[in-house]
């Protein structure tokens, strides 16, 4: 019973921060450029349960069956006996079922994908066999019914790993949130007619200039300040490939591949970057971005397109996230009521063991 206590407060916890990141989804539905957010979850590690009393069953390792499957890159495999082991930062974690890959080094690893779907080569956790974590080098591996690793028909490891003959299965406490994953999938584009409005379609940011620093932003609401100088509505200047954009002409139009012409020439071109890992980028503020120290991709040239007169619309659907936070509200006074029931039950039985 204590145990449901952890799981269900866990849970509460956890709807509380995924509440929280819908609700700023929902604030920001009519935002320019802005990116919904998503609360990916994991559990906590499976521990093992141990018999106490009675007698210990024997592992048979010939009846261990190992079914897997293969999708691209990904392994999917799963045991009627025994347990496939994970190294993670918080202790082994034991599961009949699990997912991985092999990494650039050789290792088989547990999946860690980012927001566009793939997978991200440097996270993960390091799947254990019967010496350690698995490693297969840059041969091509397979695994047998008995989920024994091979490499060229050589055996390397086994994955199922047997534990104590007392062993009687795993059990999660709870779940947790790891990551808050920013979907930058495009919105919609809106029509303004401005001039001064651009949007972008496909993948890229506009170069803003602050007082505070240089920023990635998909916001291209912009206008003219006293500088002549092409600014965002917070005041951010707007970079060219010569720095600041210096409107001078009111026959000021922007191309599709956004050089800046005014009276018939090209003067200036807007700073457009693109990267091939989107996950390297984090968000500051609601239209800001700036990239993580240790990338994982590179920076490319922007190969999308310049919108002049249109605004790109939030890529938030309100009906979604409404739907999303009702869900949440009720699991967590589903969990609340778990907390409530066994706190009963806990009183219950110490009133009665007391009378004994």
């Amino acid at each position: 019973m204590i145990k449901g206590l952890y799981v269900a407060g866990t849970n509460m916890t956890t709807n509380m921060h995924k509440m929280d990141v819908i609700s700023n989804n929902l604030a920001n539905v009519n935002t320019t450029g802005f990116k919904k957010d998503t609360f990916e979850l994991e559990s906590f590690n499976n521990r093992l349960i141990s018999r106490t009393g009675g007698s210990n069953l024997p592992f048979d390792a010939a009846k261990v069956n190992v079914t897997q499957t293969q999708s691209g890159e990904e392994f999917t495999v799963s045991t009627n006996t025994g347990f496939f082991r994970v190294d993670t930062p918080n202790g082994v974690h034991y599961d009949t079922n699990m997912k991985f890959f092999k990494d650039q080094d050789g290792f088989l690893r547990t999946i860690y994908k980012n927001v566009g779907g793939s997978i991200d080569p440097l996270k993960g956790n390091l799947v254990l066999g019967q010496n350690g974590p698995i490693n297969v080098g840059d041969e091509t591996f397979e695994i047998n019914e008995r989920g024994v690793v091979l490499v060229g028909g050589a055996e390397v490891d086994g994955l199922v790993t047997q534990g104590l003959p007392n062993i009687i299965g795993t059990m999660s406490a709870g779940i947790k949130g790891y990551s808050v994953m920013t979907n930058h999938e495009q919105g919609q584009l809106e029509m303004t007619n401005s001039k001064f409005d651009v949007a972008i379609k496909g993948d890229g940011f506009f170069n803003i200039r602050t007082e505070d620093g240089d920023f990635l932003s998909r916001n291209g609401s912009f206008t003219v300040n006293g500088f002549s100088e092409l600014t965002n509505l917070d005041g951010g200047i707007v970079l060219g490939l010569d720095g600041p954009i210096m409107v001078e002409s009111e026959n000021f139009t922007i191309n599709e591949f956004g050089e800046v012409i005014q009276d018939g020439e090209i003067t200036d071109k807007l700073s457009l970057t693109a990267y091939t890992n989107i996950a390297d980028l984090y968000k500051v503020g609601t239209s800001y971005y700036k990239t993580v120290k240790e990338m994982t991709g590179e920076q490319v040239e922007f190969s999308g397109e310049i919108i002049q007169g249109f605004l790109e619309k939030s890529n938030t659907d309100s009906i979604t996230e409404m739907i999303s936070l009702l869900e949440m509200n009720r699991n967590y006074e589903t969990s609340q009521k778990v907390i409530t029931t066994i706190d009963e039950m806990i009183a219950k039985a110490v009133t009665e063991l007391g009378r004994v």
